[in-house]
């Protein structure tokens, strides 16, 4: 009995060994979740500490139309036009890339399908955390796929702490990027595993994460563009077997096609773009077929290899060139042109006046990849040595990542992912000798005669040690960088780009103003006033017509007297000015110049572009006195002494405005150093100035929003900023206004 139970108890000993994980891999997977939860929290920040909120400037325009794709289908919003921007135009909604608001509309209706009841808000907010932990877990795997499990921690280890990728990943992101970055390195991950084993399904599968990239955001042509450079690179270097080559054909083909069903990327197949990865598609069939008949062909295989392939090159340049002088055949994007050639930028104002699409300062590439820098160019040197068609990929990836980085500053959020793979494979690659001393292991001989013999001394314990350590320290740095000089002070804070002083504006405008009310503002506040202020303005940060920003330009450069016909051409009732637009305004004035140049408004009139100042007629413009009126003398003073020329300090009170004839001050907003102003046109049949600036001040026609006012002022009155359009769209603390 007792000899059938010690058997019996052996039998299931022996069974379960079977299910025994070695504790190296337990360490191996408790560290990758330990990465992926430490991604997901830094990400998370804003949510734990403030709430579900939105921030940046796309981000809004995204959740609107989330909500009109749950409140009003697909098909509505592939075929309307929200005559609420862009006045008197309107701008179809197929203008808007449509994975964010459909990934989002899915998410929300499958969770409440589950019996979750959630706010839009909620999964909105928390779409970019999710997504961006799981771009760490494809980083992982891409560095896993070239290097090793090692690499592979490393790698996303640096991705989850990565400034430059955080703050496109950060809670309340709700953007192009928040998941565009993950379909990135999904999308090459399913490359790279496809092309190793020789698998279709995983090619088809790449193909339909690649289509959906192309549905999200314009940066899909890089990934595509990447591809068929890869590829290029190998076929030249006679490095391309059959499962790259057909991976490649399923993935490219099967991408593009789903990519170009969108209204929004019509055209992109007879594109340059397009036609370049059509035509390296192209050549790898063509090098295919040539392939399989010189096997089959009797004698003179080589030869017939040969000529086939050189004909079908020499058939597809023919072909593009035919295309091109045709004009069936659509140029390079401007905006796309100018990043691979950023010399091109000066020939887009529109393009070039956002802050995010100048070439990136060294400064924003060093806190944007920070230790990715030092460790990248490692991959590199291991990946030169190896040639393995994987390590190519990777030599391809990394350069042209930080190329696109450093021609555009946001593109940052690119290139630090995969700069961190190169940077975990390089880690990998230099402790790889001394990971072998700390295990014991030996590089040449086990017996020490024999190593002495080689020359190949022990690495003392002590180097490896110190080694690790070096690299812990630094990596520890990176962790500061990321978390606490730029998550917590400048993504995670409770900082938003709408605070306070925005929101009063926008809190009247939706109070008292329609929504067919005309608002006239500077494009960068464009999606901000139709969403939250729930009005019809004539631009928005979608900057689809340059013309229309010109004139836009022209209005805020002209004289009153002159800029009040132009705005009255477009029944334009509300203005809102912010004071930095001051510093903005020479990009109304290059806008201006270039793309409405019946106005007259040119840069050498209104800019001394050798001293950076403005000139005299900038200050008789309509900007000027919109937001110099009613500002005290010294304030005025300061600025015109900061932004103007020698001549213009001299006598800095001819220039304060005293008197507006045809706008008359709402409400000004002021906070924390912040200034917005709203002004409503009044159009007058005659240039006669009003006989008395308004004296109540409890009136809403001029009206002086600050924080925090002593409670002695003759007459206030207390207001809390609601949420709007859409609450909880900012969590706000019943903050206390007085306005006097």
């Amino acid at each position: 009995m007792v000899i059938g139970l010690s058997s019996f108890l052996d039998r299931a000993k022996d069974a379960l060994s079977v299910l025994k994980i070695p504790k190296e891999s337990i360490f191996h997977y408790f560290a990758l979740f330990g990465i992926l939860l430490i991604a997901f929290l830094i990400r998370a920040y804003p949510i734990i500490g403030y709430g579900y909120s939105l921030r940046a400037y796309d981000t809004f325009i995204q959740y609107l139309a989330t909500l009109i794709v749950e409140k009003k289908g697909l098909y509505y919003f592939l075929t309307a036009v929200d005559y609420n921007t862009w006045y008197p135009w309107g701008r179809s909604w197929t203008a808007l890339y449509i994975g964010i608001p459909l990934t989002a509309s899915i998410l929300h209706r499958l969770l409440l399908f589950l019996g979750i009841n959630v706010d839009l808000i909620v999964i909105a907010a928390s779409m970019p955390p999710l997504f961006g932990t799981l771009a760490v877990l494809s980083v992982y795997g891409v560095a896993t796929e070239i290097k090793s499990k090692r690499a592979g921690l490393f790698a996303a280890f640096l991705a989850a702490i990565s400034a430059g990728m955080i703050q496109r990943t950060i809670a309340g992101f709700f953007d192009n990027e928040s998941v565009g970055i993950f379909l990135i390195i999904f999308s090459i991950y399913l490359f790279i595993l496809a092309s190793k084993r020789g698998s279709v399904i995983y090619a088809l599968l790449d193909g339909l994460f690649l289509g959906y990239l192309g549905w999200t955001w314009g940066i899909y042509r890089y990934v595509f563009g990447l591809l068929a450079l890869y590829v290029f690179v190998l076929l030249v270097s006679r490095k391309l077997d059959r499962n790259v080559a057909q991976t490649y054909i399923l993935a490219a083909g099967w991408g593009i096609s789903i990519t170009a069903i969108l209204p929004r990327n019509y055209g992109i197949v007879m594109s340059i773009e397009g036609i370049l990865v059509l035509s390296v598609l192209f050549l790898v069939i063509i090098r295919e077929i040539a392939a399989y008949l010189s096997t089959v062909l009797a004698g003179g295989a080589r030869d017939a290899y040969i000529a086939i392939s050189i004909g079908g090159g020499i058939l597809t340049i023919i072909g593009i060139a035919v295309l091109y002088a045709t004009g069936q055949l659509a140029p390079l994007g401007a905006k796309f042109a100018s990043v691979i050639n950023p010399a091109l930028r000066t020939a887009l104002p529109t393009f070039s006046s956002v802050s995010e699409n100048q070439p990136a300062a060294w400064g924003v590439i060093f806190l944007g990849a920070f230790a990715t820098l030092l460790f990248a160019p490692l991959g590199l040197y291991y990946s030169l040595e190896q040639r393995d068609i994987a390590q190519i990929f990777l030599i391809v990836m990394v350069l042209t990542g930080f190329y696109f980085s450093a021609s555009i500053s946001r593109y940052i959020a690119l290139g630090a992912p995969l700069l961190a793979i190169g940077a975990g494979v390089g880690i990998d690659y230099l402790l790889d000798p001394f990971a072998r001393v700390m295990r014991g292991e030996w590089i040449v001989h086990r017996i020490k005669p024999v190593r002495a013999r080689l020359g190949e001394a022990t690495l003392p314990r002590g180097e490896a040690f110190a080694t690790y350590l070096l690299i812990a320290l630094i990596l520890s740095l990176s962790v500061h960088n990321a978390v606490l000089s730029v998550t917590s002070a400048r993504f995670g804070g409770g900082k938003y780009d709408i605070d306070e002083t925005e929101l009063a504006i926008f809190n009247y405008l939706r109070t008292h103003a329609s929504p067919t009310d005309i608002v006239l503002s500077w494009w960068d506040y464009g999606y901000r006033l139709r969403v939250y202020g729930n009005v019809t303005v004539l631009v928005d940060n979608g900057t689809g017509n340059s013309t229309q920003m010109g004139v836009v330009g022209s209005m805020f450069m002209l004289p009153e007297e002159k800029s009040i016909s132009l705005i009255k051409n477009y029944n334009v009732k509300y203005v809102v000015v912010y004071g930095v637009d001051l510093f903005k305004a020479i990009w109304m004035i290059r806008i201006a110049e270039k793309h409405a140049p019946m106005y007259n408004i040119t840069e050498k009139d209104y800019f001394n572009k050798d001293k950076g100042r403005y000139k005299e007629p900038f200050f008789n413009s309509l900007l000027w006195k919109l937001i110099a009126y009613k500002e005290d003398d010294r304030q005025v003073t300061g600025w015109i002494q900061q932004i103007g020329e020698e001549e213009i300090s001299k006598d800095p009170t001819k220039y304060i405005p005293r008197s507006l004839i045809y706008f008359e001050p709402v409400l000004f907003s002021k906070r924390s150093g912040s200034l917005v102003k709203l002004y409503r046109v009044i159009y007058r049949t005659n240039n006669v100035p009003p006989k008395s600036p308004v004296s109540n001040k409890t009136s809403t026609a001029s009206l002086i929003l600050r924080e925090n006012e002593p409670t002695s002022l003759l007459s206030f009155s207390k207001i809390t900023l609601i949420h709007a359009p859409y609450k909880p769209i900012l969590p706000m603390e019943n903050r206390k206004y007085y306005i006097y």
